[in-house]
């Protein structure tokens, strides 16, 4: 003789003997190939990702330059100035002499008069340097350097592939004019 069970009584204890167990695995999924499509994205996301942030790096470091350039230049012709006021006080009399004709200007003379000129192009990002004390025209350029996690900027010369700070020219220039010879 056989019993009568409800069906409703069975599917709710099959339901709950087939309930998937929680733990800590999950079911492993199949794995579906990708689509052409997917496969595309997958080479091409990595390297948009990289022009990306390579592109915000230079728009930043551009930026900074603008911001910069003219901040440089100043402090340039205010080191240039302390530096001869410097030498001028160890002589006790005046041996330099900086001139600033205009805003984008600078004149630095000996007591005999020799000296050299500067000029600054903003446009350019650059100073040129010329005078017979120096032996030859120099250019020197306003760059940004990376450093770390840090960009600085820098006086970069073509002439003579040297990445020079504010004081460091300013101190070059002052004494190839102190050391020259006539």
């Amino acid at each position: 003789m056989s019993t009568k069970t409800d069906p409703d009584v069975l599917s709710k204890r099959i339901a709950e003997v087939t309930q998937p167990v929680e733990g800590s695995e999950e079911p492993q999924k199949k794995k579906v190939p990708l689509t052409w499509e997917e496969e595309e994205l997958a080479f091409y996301e990595p390297r948009r990702v990289k022009a990306v942030d390579a592109k915000r790096r230079e728009e930043r470091r551009a930026a900074l330059l603008i911001k910069q350039l003219p901040l440089q230049w100043k402090t340039l012709c205010e080191v240039i100035a302390i530096r001869c006021e410097s030498i001028n006080n160890k002589a006790g009399r005046t041996v330099l002499r900086t001139i600033k004709p205009d805003e984008n200007g600078l004149e630095v003379r000996r007591e005999d008069d020799l000296g050299f000129v500067m000029g600054f192009d903003p446009e350019k990002k650059k100073i040129a340097c010329s005078g017979k004390v120096l032996g030859f025209d120099r250019e020197y350029e306003l760059r940004v350097l990376p450093r770390e996690d840090v960009d600085i900027t820098a006086w970069f010369s073509l002439t003579t592939l040297a990445t020079e700070q504010t004081d460091e020219l300013a101190k070059g220039l002052i004494s190839v004019l102190i050391r020259f010879d006539q």
